[in-house]
């Protein structure tokens, strides 16, 4: 099968929700409108087209990201590699009879997988925030410094004066710290 990228300009139709596989993996998947406008050949009035929705799953940080700034009606940018999943409809049916019984039938859907997301720029600004995305700690570690990566999302000043790089290393020479006292903890 070949692999074949698509973008696609749209409004997320539902407020995204993170999700954890059982290997641990996070992801997450929203639907995307994407309608096209079009042109009346007769009156020369331009009219919305027909509306396509699109599955669109992001892994890992991306997930992360997506969850954190997007919500339903916001205007995107989409890309990724194309899929077609059928999935199995269901839906009750009246017999000539009176009585009702289940109608099994194939369905469709376009995914856009592994995908990358932005906002639409043609339709809004936004202000962009690098994250640093650390792996779950416990939530008390005796003598532990305090959350940096929590602070660097409340909008501590003290942290957002620093370059984004030396921030990084800051808060991943934190969480190194971190777990080496929790090891050394758990040890004892």
């Amino acid at each position: 099968m070949s692999d074949v990228t698509v973008t696609v300009v749209g409004h997320v139709g539902q407020d995204p929700a993170l999700y954890t596989a059982p290997s641990g993996t996070r992801w997450t998947s929203i639907r995307v409108a994407s309608t096209r406008r079009v042109r009346d050949p007769l009156s020369g009035e331009w009219g919305d087209g027909p509306t396509l929705w699109f599955t669109v799953r992001a892994f890992g940080d991306r997930a992360l990201n997506l969850v954190e700034s997007v919500r339903k009606g916001t205007p995107v940018v989409v890309t990724g590699r194309l899929a077609f999943e059928e999935f199995e409809g269901r839906r009750q049916e009246r017999g000539p009879d009176g009585t009702t019984h289940e109608v099994k039938f194939p369905r469709y859907a376009l995914v856009v997988e592994n995908a990358s997301i932005g906002v639409d720029l043609a339709r809004g600004s936004v202000r962009y925030m690098r994250t640093v995305h650390t792996a779950a700690l416990p939530q008390t570690i005796p003598g532990a410094p305090p959350d940096v990566v929590g602070a660097m999302r409340d909008g501590d000043a003290a942290l957002e004066a620093e370059e984004p790089d030396a921030l990084a290393d800051d808060v991943a020479h934190d969480v190194e710290t971190v777990e080496a006292g929790a090891r050394e903890t758990a040890g004892a």
